[in-house]
C-alpha cells in the first residue's frame, strides 16, 4: 500500500486496544481500524462471527471483521477524501466515529470470546450496555 500508517494506542477504562490509521495517497481514502487486543480462540470463531455479524446489521458507518485465520477481530470506518476541502475534519469524525463504535461493542466481544452467547452480548452492547457512557465521553472529548 502507498501511503502511511499512524498507530495510536489506547487504555481507557482499562481497555487497551490499537488503532491504526492508514492512508492511501494512490487512492485518496483514509481506513481506521481499532483492534480487539485478543484473537478469538478457533473454538469460539463461530460465535464471534455471530456476533460481529449481528453487530454489523444495521450500523451505518463502518463495519466489524473478522480474520478466521488467526481470529483477529477489527473495527474499520473508511472514507474517500478525493477532492475534500477539509480532510483533517473529515478525519476526525471518522475516528471519533470508529472509536464510539469499538468501545460500544468491546464488552459484548470480550464476553463472547469467554463464552457468552452472541446474540445476548449483541443485544446487550445495543441497548447500551457496552461502554459506559462516561468512558465514551472521555474518550470523544480527547479528540477535541
Amino acid at each position: 500500500m502507498r501511503g502511511d500508517t499512524f498507530i495510536l494506542p489506547y487504555n481507557v477504562d482499562g481497555d487497551e486496544w490499537i488503532t491504526a490509521i492508514k492512508v492511501n495517497n494512490a487512492q485518496d481514502t483514509i481506513c481506521i481500524y481499532s483492534m480487539y487486543p485478543q484473537n478469538a480462540p478457533a473454538d469460539r470463531l463461530s460465535a464471534v462471527c455471530e456476533f460481529i455479524t449481528r453487530a454489523n446489521y444495521d450500523l451505518q458507518i463502518g463495519n466489524w471483521e473478522l480474520d478466521i485465520r488467526d481470529g483477529e477481530c477489527r473495527f474499520k470506518t473508511s472514507v474517500d477524501v478525493e477532492g475534500s476541502e477539509d480532510v483533517p475534519a473529515l478525519m476526525k469524525q471518522l475516528l471519533r466515529r470508529n472509536l464510539a463504535t469499538f468501545r460500544r461493542y468491546v464488552p459484548g466481544i470480550r464476553r463472547v470470546i469467554n463464552g457468552g452467547n452472541a446474540k445476548d452480548c449483541c443485544d446487550e452492547c445495543e441497548r447500551g450496555g457496552g461502554a459506559t457512557a462516561a468512558a465514551l465521553i472521555q474518550l470523544l472529548a480527547a479528540l477535541q
